[in-house]
């Protein structure tokens, strides 16, 4: 609990090289066609729900999604064998994953892809769109020469759809705190009535843990906040006026520095989980969420850049209309050369003929053509002077119209790096269900369990609220994905 987040494991990691191994092997069989190798179709049966996938899409999933997908690291068919030679005809079969789950997966990527390949954030910059935009073929695929040589790490973070990909794999075990006793001296059938109790109670606390949809409940629940919450306990006890909530309690830095991170990258206090399902007849409850990174390329900001945009013309709107239209000058450069030729080619004249025009003929010469130079210059200087004030006023850049996202760089620690991390918890909770007995005093700490007839068994049953200690085990999973780099 020291560390915010562990690296995975190699031993719990093995799976997806394995799975990246065998896709290397059947890429060398298409070398030359390479793009039909891409754009072949993967047939997935999940849980008997069929879908149709590409290579590249499949492969552009994170590793932390694919393990689950494929624990073993292999595809396999319906008879539980290795398919070691994917073909078209091949059914890949997937028996532990919810069709919801990855239906929810299809469409975070999906809209993710569809940002980049529409909306690409070069636009804002007026800058032309990179070249993987160009190169994009179908949802979130990818050219397979793509690469981030050129690009800084951080200005990733800003110009391309980046996913957080948070997982939760919850494991429980119910340990009721009442006795039982049997009518039945059998101890075959005692243990069958003690068997059908626990799996009631097994099934009550897994839709009562499903339905905490919260993503951040979980952190209060560690055992290190449990003396803290004894203590907020007895205070209330104490001052009944008083309302201590469970928001007051205070994490640990590790937990605290976690929730933080998440919460300034798309996260908040309320979210709840994307998907929450607990395995069937396992005490297993795998949560997912797919959270966009609040960068340049969500639609969130794009409203706010469109919304600034039309507020800034709005306001700049009325000057538009009252631009200057600049005078034309009736006097040219080309007249005062005129002028001054004919000037000189009279003067020569004079000079040829031996004339002597007096001094103030001369002088009054002079005087025109400086009044005639002083006249263009104003004239110039008074159309440009228009011309400036008749240029519309240029869009500010996008940052002083619409501030820039702060995104905590930490996140690339998280990038094709899963890391995970454990705690546990316990509560204690009351669950109603259905068992073959009822209460045997009346403080009701001791359950009296009796063997159902053959006639109706189900007439038999009776519900009864039972206390039950719960020890939760959870491992988050957190790893970053960033679309349109390989």
């Amino acid at each position: 609990m020291n560390d915010i987040i562990t690296q995975v494991s190699p031993d719990n990691a093995e799976s997806a090289p394995i799975l990246q191994e065998q896709q290397q092997q059947q890429n060398s069989q298409y070398e030359g066609n390479e793009e039909d190798y891409g754009d072949s179709l993967i047939h997935l049966n999940i849980q008997e729900n069929h879908y149709f996938i590409t290579r590249d899409q499949l492969m552009s999933l994170p590793e932390s999604l694919l393990l689950c997908l494929f624990p073993s690291g292999v595809f396999l068919d319906r008879c539980g064998q290795v398919i070691t030679n994917l073909t078209r005809d091949d059914e890949v079969y997937i028996v532990n994953f919810p069709p919801d789950c990855f239906e929810y997966i299809m469409e975070i990527y999906t809209k993710a892809h569809d940002d980049l390949y529409n909306h690409p954030v070069e636009k804002f910059f007026d800058r032309p769109s990179s070249s993987f935009v160009s190169n994009a073929k179908g949802f979130f695929g990818l050219s397979r020469n793509n690469s981030i040589s050129s690009n800084n790490e951080q200005d990733i973070l800003h110009q391309k759809p980046a996913i957080i990909v948070l997982r939760e794999d919850l494991d429980y075990y119910c340990v009721p705190q009442e006795e039982f006793r049997f009518d039945s001296t059998n101890e075959e059938n005692n243990e069958d009535l003690l068997r059908h109790f626990m799996a009631q109670v097994k099934m009550a606390a897994g839709s009562y843990l499903t339905s905490k949809t919260s993503i951040f409940q979980g952190l209060y629940s560690s055992n290190r906040l449990k003396q803290q919450q004894q203590q907020q306990k007895i205070e209330k006890e104490s001052n009944s006026s008083s309302n201590t909530k469970s928001t007051s309690k205070k994490l640990g830095p590790a937990e605290q520095h976690l929730m933080d991170m998440l919460c300034s990258s798309g996260f908040t206090k309320e979210t709840c989980w994307g998907n929450r399902t607990q395995e069937t007849g396992k005490t297993v409850i795998s949560s997912l969420s797919l959270c966009r990174l609040a960068n340049e390329t969500t639609e969130g900001f794009r409203q706010k850049f469109n919304e600034a945009k039309a507020k800034w013309e709005a306001a700049h709107k009325p000057s538009q209309d009252n631009f200057i239209t600049p005078m034309q000058s009736n006097i040219s450069i080309n007249s005062l050369s005129a002028s001054k030729s004919n000037s000189t080619i009279s003067t020569a004249r004079n000079l040829t003929s031996g004339s002597t025009a007096p001094a103030t003929a001369r002088d009054k010469r002079k005087s025109r053509l400086s009044k005639l130079a002083d006249n263009v210059r104003s004239h110039s200087s008074s159309r440009h002077s228009s011309q400036t004030r008749s240029k519309p006023p240029e869009l500010p850049k996008l940052y002083d119209l619409v501030p820039k996202p702060n995104i905590n760089a930490k996140l690339l620690l998280f990038w094709r790096k899963p890391a995970r991390k454990c705690w546990w918890g316990e509560e204690d909770i009351e669950l109603e269900v259905e068992v073959f007995g009822s209460w045997k005093d009346e403080s009701k700490k001791i359950i009296e369990l009796i063997l159902p007839t053959n006639v109706d068994p189900e007439a038999e049953l009776h519900k009864i609220i039972v206390p039950v200690r719960l020890h939760i085990r959870r491992v988050w999973t957190l790893e970053l994905s960033v679309i349109g780099v390989q």
